[in-house]
């Protein structure tokens, strides 16, 4: 009987051992501290993590946003002349240029483009079509511009609105059309986008990926007791399509996926939640103490995981953090981001560098807040 006693409780251990991450695309040194915060982590603990290029490669935003130009899965979004979350229209996009006359251009050419859809061409004619390249080219400059002119904010701001006019369901399907579209290591991509005269337009970031190292991580942070959180500048709803996916993504609860949010409303309208703190920059601070904190005995997450400037305030407010893992996209060493990642190649205890784990050829500097 103590045999079997002793046969039960050795297995019962290894069933319970700590469990740790596979080497896989793991810098050693960033592999070790990570296993061996895993293997000390208090109970209740839990991890914050970016999304965009943190843990995924590139964005799903932009994925989203490529996925309705290139199908023209737009509702309401023309009928505002795709300018809704621009906070001054009048100011000038471009020498001679406001964002209220390329809004107009946007609108015609787009009606031009419907209609002939309508008439039978089809979708991959119409992408061959001058009309077509003139308006890719110019949705590219209007983003582009908005970062130039107002900040990376309101571009993250703006790009969800595109969604304005579907169903809660009529969304939830064009986000996981475009993800479906767009993931895997072989669909990043950095593709041209290009107007027939040459003026507008620019490189674009196609394709996203969940690389198995990270969701590698996420199981292995849930199985050694610690919470693992999302919290992004990207739509909360556009998030969820991939981050709660079991299949595609790691398969969080929607309660550990944070984001922006919207009025809710049916149909979706492009009108944020005044009533929420939207978490971009700051806002990723008092998003961690409000709603996550509180669940876990008012402490600070033990691992935050970021890329961007964007993410600079979570991964310096709490005292009681004992990771920073700062996920290498080439970002400027001058940055804010850039001078945590030279802390981390420093030997600095605090903070990780692991170098991204996928780039496409020719991957742009950006993105990700």
């Amino acid at each position: 009987m103590k045999r079997i006693f002793s046969l039960l409780l050795l297995c019962l251990t290894a069933c319970h051992a700590p469990q740790t991450l596979e080497s896989g695309s793991w810098d050693p040194h960033v592999r070790e501290s990570l296993n061996a915060l895993m293997a000390s982590a208090l109970p209740e603990s839990y991890a914050v993590f970016d999304f965009d290029k943190t843990s995924i490669v590139h964005d799903v935003s932009q994925a989203l946003w490529v996925y309705q130009i290139e199908h023209l899965a737009f509702a309401d979004a023309p009928a505002h002349a795709f300018l809704d979350g621009i906070p001054d229209p009048s100011r000038e996009m471009a020498p001679g240029v406001t964002f209220a006359q390329m809004g107009a251009f946007l609108e015609a050419e787009y009606e031009i483009l419907v209609q002939r859809l309508g008439a039978g061409m089809s979708l991959e004619q119409m992408r061959e079509s001058e009309p077509y390249l003139d308006f890719r080219a110019r949705m590219f400059s209007l983003l582009a511009s908005m970062d130039g002119v107002f900040g990376a904010p309101v571009s993250y701001l703006w790009m969800p609105g595109l969604l304005s006019g579907f169903t809660q369901q009529e969304a939830r399907e064009v986000i996981h059309s475009a993800i479906l579209e767009h993931l895997g290591k072989d669909k990043l991509a950095v593709q041209e986008w290009r107007s027939p005269d040459g003026r507008w337009g620019g490189a674009v970031e196609r394709g996203i990926y969940f690389s198995p190292e990270m969701k590698d991580l996420f199981a292995c942070l849930k199985d050694n007791g610690i919470t693992p959180y999302v919290c992004s500048a990207s739509l909360e709803l556009i998030v969820e399509g991939l981050a709660c996916d079991p299949d595609l993504g790691p398969g969080l609860p929607p309660e550990q996926v944070f984001g922006l949010r919207f009025v809710p409303s049916e149909p979706v309208t492009a009108v944020y939640d005044s009533s929420y703190v939207q978490p971009i920059g700051p806002g990723k601070v008092s998003c961690i103490k409000t709603h996550m904190a509180p669940l876990h005995g008012g402490r600070g997450p033990v691992l935050v995981g970021g890329d961007s400037n964007g993410d600079v305030p979570m991964l310096t407010a709490f005292p009681d953090m004992r990771c920073g893992l700062i996920i290498d996209v080439g970002r400027s060493l001058t940055s804010p981001i850039g001078e945590l990642a030279a802390l981390a190649r420093s030997g600095n205890a605090r903070y990780l560098l692991q170098p991204a784990f996928a780039k496409a050829d020719g991957a742009v500097e950006g993105g990700g807040i």
